[in-house]
């Protein structure tokens, strides 16, 4: 094998694993942020639930004007 194949083929390995290398850190990012986003909204949803039932008693308490 001559010396610029052989070159050719390490950039070429070089290359690979570098791109694996960034999809395997989208990959983890994209995982952190799912359980961040599921996170937050665990959090929220208390308050979002509290409103909703409040507007819900409001409403049924309010007159009706026909």
């Amino acid at each position: 094998m001559m010396h610029t194949t052989a070159q050719a083929l390490g950039r070429a390995h070089l290359a690979e694993l570098h791109h694996q290398a960034q999809r395997d850190a989208l990959a983890r990012a994209t995982r952190k942020a799912r359980r961040t986003r599921r996170q937050e909204r665990g959090h929220r949803t208390p308050g979002i639930l509290a409103a909703v039932t409040a507007w819900a008693h409001r409403s049924r308490s309010a007159p009706e004007s026909s």
